[in-house]
């Protein structure tokens, strides 16, 4: 096609030559019909260039190289480590969700009352997988617990830091980083609530107790708050 562009180029071009004697045998010579041809020609020939740069790669660049045996077995271990991460996380969060009812009998003196509704809602909602559903139930209990100012006292700068820059989250960042402040933070804090507790019941004559018990109950109050909540002089 360009080749029929370029001929027709060709006639316009040159100059009328006469028949020998005759009348002018050639056409006038139209500036607008040239320039049209000149740019249909252009276009064609580099759409031509296109398709055939995309038939014949360049033939400089080396093909993808074939992994040698120890790539491939890093790449096998990166697979099963994914897989076997997976699989574990997955049950964590099963052993979670399905002991909703237990941790709050085992803890409803230590909770706020709202807590037990966001495991009654969440048996309610619909979701893509057991970790989102534990991610979900955590996101609410650490923003229950950690919305009074009471729980919130005895942890540390950093501590405090971290659950105030969560509760500017959104939703789905919550999500994200419920597990690592559920670890961190909450259950930290959360088990030296409870071991506080226990030890403030011995100490309160609750329970009968020895000299030794008492002495015991207090030794493990003081360890409980240096270990969980910094305490130093504890």
């Amino acid at each position: 096609m360009s080749i029929f562009f370029g001929n027709r180029l060709n006639r316009i071009v040159r100059a009328p030559e006469g028949d020998g004697g005759g009348g002018g045998g050639g056409g006038s010579f139209d500036p607008k019909e040239f320039a049209s041809l000149k740019e249909q020609n252009a276009a064609l020939m580099a759409r031509l260039e296109a398709l055939e740069k995309k038939g014949n790669p360049d033939p400089k660049k080396d093909p993808p190289a074939d992994p040698d045996l120890a790539e491939k077995a890093r790449l096998e271990r990166e697979q099963k480590d994914k897989a076997a991460k997976s699989t574990a996380e997955i049950e964590k969060a099963l052993a979670f969700n399905m002991g909703g009812p237990e941790f709050m009998k085992a803890n409803a003196s230590l909770l706020p009352k709202s807590i037990e509704s966001i495991f009654v809602q969440a048996e309610k909602e619909n979701y893509g997988s057991a970790t989102e559903k534990a991610a979900a139930i955590k996101v609410g209990i650490i923003s229950e617990f950690f919305a009074l100012e009471d729980n919130m006292k005895d942890l540390t700068g950093p501590q405090k830091l971290k659950v105030e820059e969560f509760k500017k989250l959104t939703k789905t960042d919550k999500q994200e980083r419920a597990g690592v402040i559920w670890d961190e933070i909450f259950e930290p804090a959360f088990e030296s609530m409870k071991k506080v507790k226990r030890a403030a019941q011995m100490a309160a004559g609750q329970n009968p107790q020895t000299d030794n018990e008492k002495a015991l109950a207090d030794r493990m109050m003081k360890q409980s708050r240096k270990h969980y909540l910094g305490e130093k002089n504890a």
